[in-house]
């Protein structure tokens, strides 16, 4: 016995000890994968603070390069200062002195001419010489923030867009662009060269239709209609709802004017702040320094002149990505003209659906009216055809023809006996047992009870009572069947009825219902071809 009780306390002791281990286990990878996350965060920081560090170095490098280009950053200030000045009408700054060869120079010259109305030819002629797109690009945007679109020249414009890449791909500048016309920048001229670039560009099955139809609403009733003519009504419900899409985006009289907020950031309301989708798509904007944002005419024309003259421009572009680097900024944060912006196709599918930018949709629609047109011509001739003469019922195997003045009778005949002639109907194996039980309980009620003993008596009739209720649910269940079939011999009359009033109304309307769809045709047309 005392063995016994020494080897139950060993057993206890080594089930608690192995508890205890397991526990420590646990802790222990536990302690492990903390540890192993704290060394990766630390060797993360001191990588990040590592390359910051060497950015910093070779940033204190590359700034004494530009020590010889004090020049050009004081004309770069000055160019600022120059469009700062002209948005809110205040004196212009004085010169600094001239750079030699930098295409910013005779073009902010170029520039102030303009803007008094006095083009001097003589400084457009040279800084076109000297960097043909960027000067093309620098007075495009700054005209166009700073109201004289009339004096925006297409050919600025033609050399300063480009022709989009092979795959569709815009770049940043590209992307400027395309907004500030869609916004007014450049007046009519200058938005139909846009639009035609971007057609040129636009995949021309590029389900424009579909996301087009999705914006609009169908003014067609939902009444009843017929399984014939789901594909003409179909048709006619999407070409309402083109062309309800086309006239809620071409009707925005918003759109007919310049955007205010393409003025450059000086002359803009800083009080005013915009509503979400503006705000989400256009990135957010201080109303203390008042900065522009990423994606409009003012930021660009910043990051233009940013670029500086190109003997420095290396050097600046490898600054800004050092910069980045040691504030802790992503590299992409320093950026480029020829960053891409996207496709030609996802850009304008946004645009597309920006109800909030009533300038973006409706230049979105210029670009893709032309390549929707066939497609809603297609959708009208599907919706113009001809409705049928005669439709049908489906009755379990039987199949009902239906005309305008009706059903035809025979067949619906044949299928009204076919739902009526079977129900009720009751087999001899299901009447055998009712009349089995009562047989049977009176024989037992009758003949044992009277010769034998009061007993049989009682079982006899507690079996005819079993009977009783197998015939009243046998009789039940004949009712029952009858008056399903009854009901679907009216719901089969009254599916019948309508879909003769249905087809005599569908055809008595054929010249209404023709004549709409010309009329949304027509409309279509008209809005996507003026």
């Amino acid at each position: 016995m005392n063995d016994w009780w020494t080897d139950r306390k060993q057993n206890q002791q080594l089930s608690n000890l192995e508890s205890e281990m397991s526990y420590a286990r646990q802790e222990a990878s536990s302690l492990r994968s903390q540890l192993s996350r704290i060394q990766g965060s630390l060797q993360s920081r001191v990588d990040s603070m590592s390359r910051a560090f060497d950015a910093f170095v070779e940033l204190s490098d590359l700034r004494h390069e530009t020590a010889g280009f004090v020049d050009a950053a004081e004309l770069r200030r000055y160019a600022t200062r120059v469009l700062s000045a002209m948005a809110s009408s205040t004196e212009l700054p004085e010169p600094g002195a001239p750079v030699a060869r930098y295409w910013l120079s005779p073009a902010t010259q170029a520039l102030i001419s303009l803007h008094a109305s006095t083009p001097d030819e003589q400084a457009i002629s040279t800084a076109m010489e000297l960097d043909q797109r960027r000067t093309s690009i620098y007075l495009s945007l700054a005209l166009a923030v700073l109201g004289q679109r009339h004096q925006v020249q297409n050919e600025w414009l033609d050399v300063a867009f480009g022709v989009p890449a092979a795959d569709g791909t815009l770049t940043r500048v590209q992307r400027v662009l395309w907004t500030t016309a869609a916004r007014g920048g450049f007046g009519a001229d200058g938005l139909e060269l846009v639009v035609k670039r971007l057609q040129s560009a636009a995949s021309p099955d590029g389900g424009w239709l579909s996301r087009l139809e999705n914006r609009g609403s169908s003014s067609r009733s939902n009444g009843a209609r017929l399984k014939a003519t789901e594909q003409q009504d179909e048709a006619a419900d999407r070409l309402s709802r083109i062309r309800n899409a086309v006239e809620t985006i071409l009707g925005n009289t918003e759109a007919r004017e310049p955007d205010p907020d393409l003025n450059y950031p000086e002359t803009r309301k800083t009080d005013s702040t915009p509503d979400d989708a503006k705000s989400s798509r256009r990135g957010a904007k201080s109303s203390a320094d008042n900065e522009p944002a990423e994606d409009s005419a003012a930021a660009m024309l910043r990051l233009l002149i940013s670029e500086g003259s190109e003997p420095e421009r290396e050097t600046l572009t490898r600054i800004a990505v050092l910069r980045a680097r040691v504030t802790g900024a992503a590299e992409s944060a320093a950026q480029t003209l020829d960053d891409s912006a996207g496709t030609v196709d996802a850009l304008l599918t946004e645009d597309l659906s920006l109800s909030a930018d009533p300038h973006l949709s409706t230049a979105a629609l210029r670009v893709v009216g032309p390549l929707v047109l066939p497609g809603v011509e297609t959708v009208a001739q599907t919706a113009g055809l001809p409705g049928p003469s005669e439709v049908s019922v489906e009755s379990g195997v039987h199949t009902i023809t239906i005309r305008t003045d009706g059903p035809d009778q025979l067949e619906l005949g044949k299928a009204t006996s076919s739902l009526t002639s079977s129900a009720g109907v009751v087999s001899a194996g299901q009447r055998a047992t009712p009349i089995g039980l009562l047989v049977g309980g009176a024989v037992v009620a009758v003949g044992l009870g009277l010769l034998l003993h009061w007993f049989w008596i009682v079982v006899g009739l507690v079996v005819i009572a079993f009977g009783l209720n197998s015939y009243m649910k046998l009789r039940r269940s004949i009712n029952d069947d009858k008056t399903r079939a009854a009901g679907e011999v009216t719901s089969l009359n009254e599916r019948c009825t309508t879909a003769a009033t249905t087809l005599a109304d569908y055809l008595k309307n054929t010249d209404t219902r023709k004549a709409a769809i010309t009329d949304d045709l027509t409309t279509i047309r008209q809005q996507l071809t003026t």
